[in-house]
């Protein structure tokens, strides 16, 4: 969100009930490699095409307003299905499912696909630049998955509806601002943002609230007549700000809603429930 100020990561995590942790699989002595097995398949993926990595995202953006590997689903009217996920396209899906054949027969049983999905996402936005980040791990699947409980905020919200639905799930301003963010790989399009720069709350002026070297900064990556359509064209939202609180933002709504322990199940195919 172009405007909102991100503090400084304190590096404290809201704790998990009961809790996730580093190396899970390693301590349990279940799937000691398995972050080396992702890694491998997703370097193999995402050296022919980069853009699993903002793919990836958005599938664990979606998935983690209650992580359980429920967009990973088959079905008529599974979450897969729904309109907001129409542009992922196939080929993501079958990133995750290389990576649970391979760990399937290495470590069978053991590590599920919510997991995988944190681990693959992590591993394709360090290739992409981002900075690299510890995955807590401890996730089980879930059963359930329905089109009509994807309800996330849409671009046009306002910002104190999307702040609203962010805080419903625990998180902050900071998460708020970073995810958004995050889910275009720390860019927007300008279209998004043109009232805030030229005509907010059709004023005819900018925002007053924006800082001004900021201001100055985005009107000049998206001047109000463009050559280009700026619904095409990117631009940076707070670079700096964004790298160093995405790590912990990530983690923090990675936590959100978490079946662990007896709960849930260690799906053997990403795409259904066991029988």
């Amino acid at each position: 969100m172009v405007g909102v100020k991100v503090e400084a990561a304190t590096g404290l995590l809201p704790p998990a009930d009961p809790p996730l942790m580093r190396q899970y699989y390693k301590k349990l002595n279940t799937c000691a490699n398995v972050e080396s097995f992702v890694q491998y398949q997703v370097k193999r993926y995402w050296t022919n095409n980069k853009a699993i990595a903002p793919k990836l995202l958005k599938l664990l953006y979606t998935d983690c307003m209650g992580c359980d590997a429920s967009i990973l689903l088959d079905g008529p009217k599974s979450e897969k299905s729904a309109a907001q996920n129409s542009g992922v396209g196939p080929g993501v899906y079958v990133v995750i499912d290389t990576i649970k054949r391979v760990l399937e027969a290495r470590c069978p049983g053991a590590v599920s696909c919510a997991d995988i999905l944190h681990l693959a996402t992590r591993d394709a936005l360090h290739l992409s630049g981002a900075p690299s980040y510890p995955v807590l791990l401890g996730r089980r699947d879930g059963f359930e998955s329905n089109a009509a409980s994807v309800n996330l905020p849409s671009p046009s919200i306002s910002w104190q509806a999307a702040l609203a639905f962010f805080k419903s799930k625990g998180l902050d301003v900071q998460d708020m601002s970073t995810l958004l963010g995050g889910h275009t790989m720390g860019n927007t399009h300008c279209s998004y943002i043109l009232d805030r720069l030229y005509n907010f709350n059709s004023t005819g002026k900018p925002d007053p609230t924006m800082n001004k070297s900021q201001l100055q900064d985005l009107q000049k990556a998206c001047p109000l007549i463009n050559k280009k359509r700026q619904s095409q064209q990117l631009v940076f939202l707070n670079p700096d700000d964004f790298r160093k609180g995405f790590a912990l933002s990530i983690t923090r709504m990675g936590s959100i809603q978490v079946l662990t322990g007896n709960k849930g199940e260690i799906r053997r195919n990403c795409r259904v429930r066991n029988k």
